[in-house]
């Protein structure tokens, strides 16, 4: 089917036009000149407006060109929408101008898959797509920018697909019924089940100021040829179908109960004069002939019949005394016996002396029936609520993500905070499941360009790993192409991440206990192992032997956090105490530990990592990096400055710094990310992925120029 035969079936929640507070318009308009169709929905929220004059000044210039059968409708609805605001200018010009800042209206056509429209004010529309709800209108200009001329400001101009619908409503609309419901009504039908039922929920609710146009784009014109008069030959059920909200009919009880009671009244009216004449007359015959002959003997035998018959009709039993005999031996009817027993109980209760317990009985009942009601209502209004501040949240963040481009294409310093409370917005509307989709797409856009902003490099849930990991509980560090890890169960690893091979290497004794951490000398070709059990190990990477590193007699290993490895030296952080310690080799043999710093540093206590490239680097717990030169922290270097929004390493977790790298590599878990900086601290770069691929760990090759982002057992790779 051709996307252009798409056939816009329309149906209509209308009222009767003037409320208490305002006025309320709706309607279509169908050309005979084209297969196009006009909609329109005007609220004017104001009773002392001549609403019907502000009506016919927006459709009279709606209309005005349809009969020019040169013009295309949807090409030439500009041209129409600014002929709407000059009306409305010279309405305003006249003397009439209290509707300005009270009018909320959206005028359109439809012609195949095109839909073009123009809104102002408070009208909302949405598009439905299968389950996929989006938001086709635009947020509203402010009270002080209103003015005539532009009342139409915006116009919008998309393409539809079969079996599309598209729902347009005022803003009372959206208070009485959330999305999820309108997509139910929506998708269970055509346009006419849509508002049969969109409008039983709404009188139930006994709402009736509410004005709805659903269009839903079906069928073909495959019957498109012209009648003798040249219109378009359109199917008959394709017509616009109207329910007027605040026209209530009766239900079919009571309108039989009606007729009924005209039937009644009506018979009642001929045969009563009848009925009342024959009384009389017979009355009148009774008291004159029949009466006076009544004789006091027949009385008496009257009155010996009537004992007579009293005594006769008396149950055998209490006379004789015989006994009541059941000759009935069958099953029990339960469901009997349960209404036999209700019925008991009933006649009990209205007794009067127990009367009380009914009537409690009924409170207890009306009061449980209130409060379910009562939970039922509050859940729909909490959802009807949220819906509501979640659309008033979308609208904010589209509103101000378009303020941000504009402010940062003008070199405004406020831009970038306007992209940041745009992304709150969009991230407070995500809670709310009809636009949830929406919201996502929106964070998606402003975080692409607080992505490019910051020299950001995203790792995105969809994109694949470049390697996968045997366990995701491995320690990894990056020599050459190769990534060595050592995980939790002790064995040590190797993936070469240009061929994806991997190798089971050695694996550590149970009583050394897990790797805390581990470090690698480049001239030695030895990682140096920190584990558990509060020793060194060594791993060669030449043989893939392990073996203890051996201590002076009557040395040991401190307490460490990490360990870090320089030249021949092994350095151990303490953050307990606040030290780093310094183990040097002699004879293949580690001297004792010796303080690196003349004293201990309480910024040192708490920290997370150690790395050396010939000055010691520290990772603090609060997401600071001290430098060590020469026994001493230099107090020239710090951190610069990071990029908003998160402007600090709130969960400091790895350090990495060579001598064969130019840079400074931090994680902060928390963001997810990996953060770079030049060795005189200034911020280069960060690598941050999706919230669904928590970091666990990262490794660098400097001299490859590589960065490898491990998530769990994902590894992605990334160039520095």
């Amino acid at each position: 089917m051709s996307a252009k035969n798409l056939v816009a079936q329309i149906g209509q929640v209308a009222t009767k036009g003037k409320h208490k507070d305002g006025f309320l318009f709706i309607g279509t308009i169908e050309p005979e000149n084209t297969p196009a169709r006009f909609f329109y929905l005007i609220e004017i929220e104001s009773p002392w407006v001549a609403g019907e004059k502000i009506r016919d000044t927006i459709l009279d210039a709606l209309t005005s060109g349809l009969s020019d059968d040169k013009k295309n409708p949807t090409d030439d609805f500009e041209e129409t929408i600014k002929n709407i605001n000059l009306a409305l200018g010279d309405l305003s010009q006249s003397g009439e101008h209290e509707w300005i800042g009270k009018l909320n209206a959206i005028v359109g056509v439809v012609d195949g898959d095109e839909l073009v429209f123009s809104q102002t004010g408070k009208i909302s529309g949405y598009l439905f797509r299968g389950n996929k709800i989006s938001h086709i209108t635009e947020k509203p200009i402010s009270a002080d920018e209103v003015h005539p001329l532009k009342t139409f400001v915006s116009l919008i101009d998309g393409n539809v697909d079969a079996d599309d619908k598209i729902v347009i409503g005022n803003s009372n609309l959206y208070s009485r019924l959330t999305l999820d419901k309108i997509r139910d009504l929506v998708n269970s039908g055509d346009h006419r089940i849509a508002i049969a039922e969109m409008v039983k929920i709404l009188r139930r609710s006994k709402v009736k100021d509410i004005n709805s146009i659903v269009i839903n784009f079906s069928g073909t014109l495959a019957d498109d040829t012209k009648t003798d008069d040249g219109s378009a030959n359109r199917r008959i059920d394709d017509r616009p179908e109207i329910i007027i909200l605040d026209d209530i009919p009766d239900s079919p009880l009571l309108h039989y109960s009606k007729v009924i009671y005209r039937g009644v009244k009506a018979g009642a009216k001929v045969s009563g004069r009848a009925t009342v004449a024959s009384g009389k007359k017979l009355a009148e015959f009774w008291a004159r002939n029949i009466s006076p002959k009544l004789s006091s003997s027949a009385k008496k035998v009257g009155s010996r019949a009537r004992e007579f018959g009293g005594a006769a009709i008396k149950p055998v039993s209490n006379k004789f005394g015989a006994p009541r005999v059941n000759y009935f031996s069958g099953k029990k009817n339960r469901r009997g016996s349960f209404f036999t027993n209700l019925g008991f109980w009933f006649k009990e209760m209205i007794k009067p002396e127990k009367r009380r317990y009914l009537y409690i009985t009924l409170i207890v009942i009306l009061l449980a029936v209130g409060f379910i009601k009562i939970l039922i209502n509050n859940r729909h209004n909490v959802s009807v609520v949220d819906q509501s501040q979640g659309l008033t949240s979308l609208d904010s963040a589209r509103s101000t993500y378009q303020q941000a481009l504009t402010d940062i294409g003008l070199k405004k310093s406020t831009g970038k905070q306007e992209l940041v409370d745009a992304f709150g917005m969009a991230k407070n509307a995500e809670s709310s499941a009809a636009i949830h989709d929406e919201a996502i797409n929106l964070e998606n856009q402003i975080q692409a360009k607080l992505d490019e902003m910051n020299l950001a490099t995203r790792i995105s849930a969809g994109q694949a790993p470049s390697l996968t990991l045997t366990s995701s509980d491995e320690i990894s560090y990056a020599v050459g192409a190769v990534i060595y890890t050592f995980a939790g169960d002790g064995w040590v690893r190797s993936y070469d991440t240009r061929t994806k091979n991997v190798s089971k290497l050695a694996t550590l004794g149970s009583a050394d206990g897990k790797i805390k951490s581990p470090d690698f000398s480049t001239s030695a070709g030895i990682f140096y192992l920190y584990v558990e059990a509060k020793k060194v190990v060594k791993f060669s990477t030449s043989d893939n032997s392990l073996a203890d590193v051996s201590l002076a007699s009557g040395a040991t290993w401190e307490d460490a956090t990490a360990i870090a490895v320089f030249s021949t030296n092994i350095y151990l952080l303490d953050s307990g105490s606040g030290k780093i310690w310094k183990h040097t080799l002699s004879d293949s043999t580690y001297s004792a530990g010796t303080s690196v710093l003349a004293k201990a540093n309480d910024s040192i206590k708490n920290a997370v990592g150690i790395s050396i490239d010939g000055d010691i680097y520290v990772l603090t717990s609060d997401g600071k990096v001290l430098r060590i030169r020469k026994g001493a922290v230099d107090t020239t270097f710090a951190l610069g400055a990071i990029p908003t929004p998160d402007a600090t390493i709130s969960s400091p977790a790895k350090i990495y710094a060579s001598a064969d790298s130019s840079a400074i590599f931090i994680l902060d878990k928390t963001a997810n990310r990996v953060l770079e900086f030049s060795k005189s601290g200034n911020y280069l770069k960060q690598f941050v992925a999706d919230s669904s691929l928590p970091l666990s760990d990262f490794a660098v090759n400097g001299k490859l120029g590589k960065l490898w982002l491990i998530s769990g057992s994902k590894v992605f790779e990334e160039t520095i």
